[in-house]
């Protein structure tokens, strides 16, 4: 961050200085008081679970030279502590966050979607950085809580910015949006993610769209202009820039499509491109990168070797071989479109397997009255792919395996939680087959490969 002065910061978070303390300016913002060194301004977040500035005095024990105090409550610290007082605590820390990414003429993309958001934000962020010092989100904090502590991190060795929205509520974004001012906003399509709070896909567009209230007439929304619904977006004030494989009206088409276990294999206007990880869904993720690439004067040559060198976060498609079985662990979320594109992918990889592939699918949480039928119809899609299924949990037991059974008998397992799933693991799995787990991160799947490396 930038170094804000004591008095900027009273006036950007709209404030009172209530103690004066030694310190004359602050260049670090946290909200986690463990994570307080000396001269960091630690801002106490009132959550669901735990009030912030119940941990005040220990984030000054660790070096806090400034805090930040709601009205209603009270702190004894000392004189050499500067204490700022304000009406919210949550809303101060979003206006110095936007303080901050005011004082940075750059570049600024954001991204959204129902799903491959995370690894769209990473592609476009891999791109860019060829050619320029690129800030992007980092982990988890794609909410109203961790998209001001990214933009904390914008410094004056910052050219551009990629952050990551995520949201499950009509209005979330727009709640945000106004702190990172994009350029450019992207959105990855419109799934069945976060039905449960808002009831329909139309709701879902909607949510989504917020993420381009703040565009301009010099700004763009891009998108995936083969999502049916992503389609209805046109031009208002900002442009729409539409990506794609099937439709010939989007400004950038991928053609000559191949997929296989060595990755996805496409042209761009007579360019050839090989992104290392297979699925079909990947194609849009790289188009999006491409196109914004070429917008800031990336050369081919360059978003090439951004592609070799693409590292995915988290356990997304991470792979990992445990005594000759190949593990695929994508366990980072799910919703039906995110399992579908993995169980896509992953059969892409088998095909030239003498292997089985058999698909660990967990319950995938938030979507809503029709999570029933949708994991059956998981169920059923998985069946045309996998050879095997472990249903883990309640609702995958009951529906992602009649699903699969009503297409494959005999080929489906029942897991009630991930310490059964390894057992079923254990005396299934042999060598040469490929392994995919895949459920809402809720579900903890990700604790799977390191029980079995214990095993």
């Amino acid at each position: 961050m930038q170094a804000f002065g004591i008095n900027e910061i009273v006036s950007a978070v709209s404030g009172k200085c209530v103690q004066t303390g030694l310190s004359k300016e602050i260049t670090v913002v946290k909200i986690d008081s463990r994570k307080i060194v000396p001269s960091d301004l630690y801002i106490p977040i009132i959550g669901k679970n735990n009030d912030g500035h119940r941990f005040i005095q220990n984030a000054v024990e660790n070096g806090a030279a400034a805090v930040l105090v709601d009205e209603q409550h009270d702190v004894a610290v000392p004189k050499t502590v500067t204490v700022i007082r304000v009406a919210s605590t949550f809303d101060a820390m979003k206006k110095l966050a936007c303080e901050n990414r005011k004082r940075f003429d750059i570049p600024v993309v954001a991204v959204t979607g129902s799903a491959g958001k995370t690894t769209t934000k990473d592609l476009i962020a891999a791109v860019l950085s060829e050619k320029f010092s690129t800030l992007k989100t980092i982990g988890n904090l794609n909410n109203a809580y961790g998209i001001p502590q990214t933009l904390f991190g914008l410094s004056e060795g910052h050219e551009c910015a990629v952050i990551e929205m995520g949201m499950d509520h009509m209005g979330e974004l727009t709640e945000s949006i106004w702190e990172v001012l994009p350029h450019i906003a992207v959105i990855t399509n419109i799934g069945s993610a976060h039905l449960e709070n808002l009831g329909c896909k139309e709701n879902t567009l909607k949510a989504k769209k917020e993420i381009c209230s703040t565009l301009g007439e010099d700004d763009f929304c891009l998108v995936n202009g083969d999502d049916p619904y992503l389609r209805q977006i046109k031009d208002e004030i900002y442009h729409v820039v539409r990506v794609g494989i099937i439709h010939d009206d989007v400004d950038l088409k991928a053609e000559n499509v191949t997929t296989g276990k060595n990755g996805i294999d496409f042209d761009v206007a007579g360019e050839h491109f090989h992104f290392k990880i297979p699925g079909i869904h990947n194609v849009y993720n790289c188009l999006m990168a491409i196109w914004i690439a070429r917008e800031y004067g990336i050369d081919s040559k360059k978003i090439q070797a951004a592609f070799d060198g693409f590292v995915p976060s988290g356990n997304r498609m991470k792979t990992e071989m445990i005594e000759e079985v190949t593990f695929i662990d994508d366990s980072y979320n799910a919703n039906p479109e995110s399992v579908r594109a993995a169980v896509n992918a992953v059969s892409d990889i088998c095909e030239s397997s003498q292997g089985r592939f058999i698909a660990v699918l967990g319950d995938m949480l938030e979507i809503g009255e029709s999570s029933g039928k949708a994991h059956f119809d998981c169920g059923v899609f998985t069946a045309s792919k996998a050879d095997v299924l472990i249903a883990v949990g309640d609702i995958s037991k009951e529906n992602t395996m009649d699903g699969f059974l009503s297409v494959k008998s005999g080929s489906a397992y029942g897991a009630k939680d991930v310490e059964e799933a390894v057992t079923l693991l254990k005396d299934y799995v042999r060598p040469g087959d490929t392994v995919l787990i895949k459920a809402s991160h809720g579900m903890a799947l990700d604790r799977i490969i390191p029980l079995l490396k214990e095993a």
